[in-house]
């Protein structure tokens, strides 16, 4: 009964998060005893055709085990919270379209930025933070190759001129927490650019670990795991 109600009440929740979704399911493995103790032994949430903050999400399947949460609290309607990190395995397919339908997003936005201050950080740039504020980047359009990521936008350049820029890069594992770009080839002006690096490698950190990033021309699949906090 309690079981039932808690993934009811889970599905509303989502639902209410995301600004679409065809298909959500939710299973919860636990006994009733155990969720009132705050306890959750395995759930499984898998997802298609999503749309959260912009950011479509083809399909998307999270299996999390050994979940302690504040059940006390959450029952006098108090935000909830875990009550110590756990370790959930993702598996994530996007289509290209799911990329070029998501530009808008301000999760994507963010994300490229992100990529976009570590490239210039790697070509020697000495504060990119700066420089994403004064080359504003404009993406245009984002499409996949096999193992291979193409972006393209515009921005002003000091003589205020309309510039294009143009990243392509090939993506493999250099191990499960790091991510290596190369070869990578930008085209743009050289007064973005003095100096130019065609390889480096992003640390994605010891809470994110991918097991599989398979990249063909019209879809991306990541299968690994992340460790939530909170």
């Amino acid at each position: 009964m309690i079981n039932h109600i808690i993934s009811t009440a889970v599905k509303f929740y989502l639902r209410s998060q995301v600004e679409c979704i065809e298909d959500l399911q939710i299973k919860i493995t636990a006994g009733d005893r155990q969720i009132l103790k705050g306890y959750i032994p395995n759930v499984f949430l898998a997802a298609s055709r999503a749309v959260y903050q912009g950011l479509h999400l083809g399909e998307i399947e999270l299996k999390g085990s050994n979940i302690g949460f504040n059940l006390p609290e959450v029952l006098k309607r108090k935000p909830l919270k875990l009550l110590e990190p756990i370790l959930v395995d993702v598996k994530l397919l996007l289509e290209a379209t799911d990329l070029e339908a998501s530009l808008s997003s301000p999760l994507l936005k963010s994300g490229l930025s992100d990529l976009w201050q570590i490239i210039l950080a790697a070509q020697g740039i000495n504060d990119p933070q700066a420089e994403l504020v004064k080359y504003e980047i404009n993406w245009q359009t984002i499409s996949f190759a096999t193992q291979q990521l193409s972006l393209q936008g515009t921005y002003q350049d000091l003589d205020d001129n309309l510039t294009e820029l143009k990243i392509s890069t090939g993506i493999s594992l250099t191990n499960c927490h790091t991510l290596s770009l190369s070869p990578l080839t930008i085209e743009t002006t050289a007064q973005l650019l003095p100096n130019y690096v065609n390889q480096l490698e992003i640390d994605l950190g010891t809470e994110v670990a991918i097991e599989q990033l398979t990249i063909e021309s019209d879809k991306l699949l990541c299968c690994g795991k992340i460790t939530i906090n909170n």
